[in-house]
Order: structure tokens, then C-alpha cells, then sequence
């Protein structure tokens, strides 16, 4: 059976209810939530921003000391490192993440954060001493919330909170919940030694049955117990390298669930794809405006089929190719890899066939006719469709490692300058330019 490696309290962890329940500004938190100024994640991100702030007054002080003062997700890069992730998928995600928390700082933290802090110094004010002069230790500061709280606020959150299922309400049967303690575990992509579970705990409530009360435990099995001196380490799941980056801040070279996930192939400036390579640049230069309309409008039918469809707007392959090939891949990769790489006039043909289905009420067998006589050519072959497929494949391939080999430089110097990719001199510009980076994030990067 397993074995107890460690016991945390259930009333011991960070949550919503944590926060209603807390004793100075308990009210305030339950008054901003059902306000919907701010939902149950946001109060526990506000939470830990109070209690830091509260210093050595905290009864969470020691806690929240353990907690690192930096994280080393791609949200706290900084400019040159983020520079680093440019071309892969993680640049465009943590720019779009900065900007959604920008807004979310200025729109809701900082409002729902001030009265906080209000009801904080009134509760600090009414436990003055008793002529009324003097508050042992000073007053929480009430000054507003900075990005950088927010953001260290955010990433504590994300990066330890767990999904507990403790919840009471059957559409609702778990909590999420920041475990202290449990929290430090660190993770193992392919040999953890402990897992984590709720114990003492039935049906959302306290098991009366259990007299050690309700509580989140460690637990090893017998056979691969961690030997003395030697890391307790969990599973954060089946994660690829770039979610454990965007949120962990690590990667693992040995993530046996490690994934690719490509862009589509071609440059789509009128959807707002911004930030062209070099190669991609000179690509368009050469296009007549013939050209670069037929192009343009391809690429808006690529994009209404695709939302017609539901399908991704990325794809997600196996880090190891399937030994089938495309007939490995799941359904949706497949159609939306054909979608990627039928020629325009396939293209039209789909699309009109699609709209004359779903807006025109036609059959199937309508819906096709019409758009042969319409578009002048017939339905593509499953030949002709897993040609597309694979063509887009390839070229999805070729474009990523195009934006990679560009945007870390190692290729064809730009201009000529520089030294030869895989001299000892570029080499030992790479180190240099990555010395103050961490290896794990070189790696994913």
C-alpha cells in the first residue's frame, strides 16, 4: 500500500474560501466576488499579494517567504531573453499573455486590489493600542499593485495550484487550491516517486469516519519509495516541453510526452500575422499583385473552412513520427494539414460546397454538384487530399525551422556577416549570448 511521505491540513490550503474566511478582510473578499469584480483564482492571486505585503505580520509570512521572489516562465524574461523565443511558438504566446494581463491589472487587480487594502486599514485601525497612537508593526501598505506583484502573483498561482476534489457541489467537483508544502514538489517527466491525494474527505465535506480530519498527503509506494537524501518528486501531468516552460519555467530533455506543434506553412499578413523573417520578406517582394491576391484570398478561404469545420488553427504532432505516417495521426491533424495544403482552386471548390450546405440548406449531393458547375473542377481525390496533407506537412516543417534557423542565427549569417554557422567563433558567440540563461530554457527555446 502506499506510504505517507507527508500531510498538509486541508484548512492549511489557499483558496476562495480561504479568502472569505480570512480575518481581516474576509467580507471585502466575499463582496468582490459575488460583484464578479474578480473570480475565485484572482482572489487567491490577491491573497498572496496582501500577505506578502503584511511581511512578518502575516500568519502566512514563513509561506510566502518560501515562495520564489522571481519566476522563470517567459512572462518575466526579459527583452533580450524573449528575443531568444523568437521563432517558436512560445513568442507569440507570452506576447499575448502580457498584453491580457496588462488589461487585467489596470481593469480589475488594481480596483479590486485598493479596496482590499481599504478594509485592510480599517481592520488595522480598529487594533490600535489602546490610547489610540500606536499599531504594533505599522500598516499594510495600500499603495497600488505593481506589475510585477501581479505578475509574481500570477505565476505562483498557476505554477502551484492544484485541482482538489473536494468540491460539494456535483457541477462543480473540484477546487482549485495552492497546498503549502505539497507545493515544493518538484516534477519528474518519467520517474516520479510520489503522487499526491485528498484524504479524509466524502463527497465535499469531512469524512467523520477518518479521525486524522480532511488533508491533502505525499504518498510513495512500496517498491519505489525515494531512498534517503534523495528528491520526492511528482507528476505535473502529460505536458509537453512548451506548456512546462509557459507555466513552469523548466523543460525536460527527456519528456517522453513532449509534442510539435506547427504553424501553418504560409505568410498570412491580413489575418495580423506580424513579424515576417527575413526569408519570408524577400518571399513577398517577389510577388506580382496578382499573385499576392490570389494568395491573400486562399488564405481567407483556408480560414473560414477551418472555422466553418472547427478545426485547430495549429497542429500538434508526436515528438516521434508515427511509423504509419499520416494514417498515425488522429482525424482532426489530418484534415486540418489537408486543409493547409489543397491549391486554390480546391479551395473554392470546398468552400462553396460547404456554404451551399450549411447556408443554402443543400444536400451533400447538391451542395457538390453545384459547386462543380460553379467553380469548374470536381471534388479533390483522397489522392489529391493526402498529397495537400503531406505537402502542407513539409512545408509547415520547413517554415518553422526557417524562423528558428533565422532567429537564432544559426545559418547563413545575415549580410554575410559574422562567423560560419558551426565554427568554433559562432559556437562560442551562442554560449556567450546564453550565459545568463538557464539550460533547461536554451533547450525548449
Amino acid at each position: 500500500g502506499p506510504v505517507t511521505l507527508a500531510s498538509v491540513p486541508l484548512a492549511l490550503a489557499l483558496t476562495s474560501k480561504a479568502c472569505v474566511e480570512h480575518e481581516a478582510v474576509g467580507e471585502c473578499f466575499r463582496s468582490l466576488m459575488d460583484d464578479d469584480v474578480i473570480d475565485e483564482r484572482m482572489a487567491v492571486m490577491l491573497l498572496l499579494i496582501l500577505e506578502r505585503r503584511r511581511g512578518a505580520r502575516s500568519p502566512a509570512a514563513p509561506y510566502v517567504e518560501a515562495i520564489p521572489a522571481r519566476f522563470r516562465t517567459p512572462l518575466h524574461y526579459s527583452a533580450d531573453e524573449t528575443r531568444g523565443l523568437a521563432g517558436t511558438n512560445l513568442h507569440a504566446a507570452a506576447s499575448q499573455q502580457r498584453k491580457a494581463l496588462d488589461s487585467v491589472l489596470r481593469e480589475r487587480v488594481r480596483p479590486a486590489g485598493a479596496r482590499l487594502f481599504r478594509a485592510m486599514r480599517a481592520w488595522e485601525r480598529e487594533r490600535r493600542g489602546w490610547f489610540g497612537r500606536t499599531f504594533v508593526g505599522g500598516f499594510t501598505s495600500a499603495a497600488k499593485i505593481t506589475e510585477d506583484e501581479f505578475r509574481w502573483a500570477y505565476s505562483a498561482y498557476w505554477s502551484r495550484a492544484l485541482s482538489l476534489p473536494i468540491g460539494a457541489d456535483p457541477t462543480a467537483p473540484t477546487v482549485e487550491a495552492i497546498v503549502p508544502g505539497i507545493d515544493f514538489a518538484n516534477h519528474s517527466c518519467g520517474a516520479p516517486n510520489a503522487r499526491w491525494a485528498v484524504r479524509g474527505v466524502r463527497g465535499g465535506s469531512p469524512d467523520a469516519s477518518d479521525p486524522s480530519g480532511p488533508r491533502v498527503e505525499l504518498l510513495g509506494e512500496f517498491g519505489s519509495l525515494p531512498a534517503p537524501g534523495e528528491e520526492v518528486v511528482i507528476s505535473y501531468g502529460d505536458k509537453t516541453n512548451e506548456e512546462l516552460l509557459f507555466v513552469h519555467g523548466f523543460a525536460d530533455r527527456d519528456n517522453p510526452h513532449d509534442a510539435l506543434v506547427l504553424q501553418p506553412p504560409w505568410v498570412v499578413d491580413e489575418f495580423g500575422e506580424g513579424g515576417f523573417t527575413d526569408g519570408e520578406k524577400k518571399q513577398l517582394s517577389k510577388e506580382t499583385s496578382e499573385e499576392r491576391e490570389l494568395r491573400i484570398e486562399a488564405n481567407r478561404s483556408r480560414e473560414a473552412l477551418r472555422k466553418f469545420r472547427g478545426l485547430p488553427s495549429q497542429v500538434v504532432l508526436p515528438a516521434v513520427p508515427p511509423a504509419r505516417g499520416l494514417a498515425g495521426l488522429d482525424e482532426t491533424t489530418v484534415a486540418t494539414l489537408t486543409l493547409w495544403g489543397l491549391s486554390p482552386k480546391a479551395l473554392e471548390f470546398e468552400l462553396h460546397a460547404e456554404v451551399a450546405t450549411r447556408l443554402a440548406g443543400l444536400s451533400e449531393r447538391e451542395a457538390r454538384e453545384d459547386a462543380e458547375r460553379t467553380v469548374g473542377r470536381s471534388k479533390p481525390t483522397d489522392a489529391e487530399r493526402r498529397a495537400a496533407a503531406l505537402g502542407a506537412l513539409r512545408d509547415a516543417l520547413d517554415a518553422q525551422g526557417a524562423r528558428l534557423e533565422e532567429a537564432t542565427g544559426f545559418g547563413q549569417s545575415r549580410g554575410g556577416r559574422g562567423p560560419a554557422a558551426g565554427s568554433r567563433a559562432a559556437i562560442a558567440a551562442a554560449v556567450k549570448a546564453a550565459s545568463e540563461r538557464r539550460v533547461d530554457e536554451v533547450v525548449a527555446a
